[in-house]
């Protein structure tokens, strides 16, 4: 089972384009099959996950790296199904996981929540309740608080100690930033993403 993230930057008419393309488009760059991603109307973009899994864990990464900005933050919709690739164009590509996400995303505003996913399973009820909950604190981290969330997602081996001197500030306020900003309760929604994967593609197969 194949997983699509489409998303729309939230306060791009507020920045210069380059204030959140220079961020997404490494993140994108580095989750996403080679060279199946794009960035389009100017603001916008989609990408098809090389690593399923890895799909949350790669939103909240762009989240996090444009709310070190405190103008911009992100919509995005995780699709999961099947992809019929095009000429290795993402752009002319069909299938279920770019259907479900592009309509998805269309609906994001209205629903009232920046971040969803929809694989045609039941248990996308379940998983969408759990991320609505975690947006309570999600869309409120501030300006330290995600960048010291992008950092420690861009490195996760990264000490608390290399943590600190890579943002210029000591241990213990580095790991005051990352309590404030529940990086411990965010790893474990990354876990339960896992899972939800997993039983969805076990659904699927089975």
């Amino acid at each position: 089972m194949e997983v699509v993230i489409a998303g729309d930057i939230i306060g791009s008419k507020k920045n210069i384009p380059d204030d959140y393309l220079s961020v997404i488009e490494p993140i994108l760059k580095h989750y996403c099959k080679e060279g199946m991603y794009q960035i389009y109307r100017g603001d916008s973009f989609q990408g098809w996950i090389n690593t399923p899994e890895l799909a949350l864990y790669a939103s909240l990464q762009i989240k996090a790296a444009l709310k070190v900005k405190e103008t911009l933050d992100v919509r995005i919709a995780i699709g999961l199904g099947h992809i019929n690739l095009i000429e290795q164009n993402i752009a002319l590509s069909t299938g279920s996981a770019l259907t479900r996400s592009g309509e998805l995303l269309d609906s994001l505003k209205e629903k009232d929540q920046n971040l969803m996913v929809n694989s045609g399973n039941p248990l996308d009820f379940y998983m969408n309740t759990a991320l609505k909950m975690a947006l309570l604190s999600l869309n409120h981290w501030t300006a330290n608080g995600a960048a010291v969330i992008n950092l420690i997602m861009s490195r996760p081996n990264i000490t608390q100690e290399e943590l600190g001197q890579q943002l210029g500030i000591k241990q213990a306020t580095a790991s005051r930033r990352l309590d404030r900003a529940h990086w411990k309760e965010t790893q474990e929604l990354l876990h339960l993403f896992h899972q939800y994967y997993k039983d969805v593609h076990d659904a699927t197969t089975h």
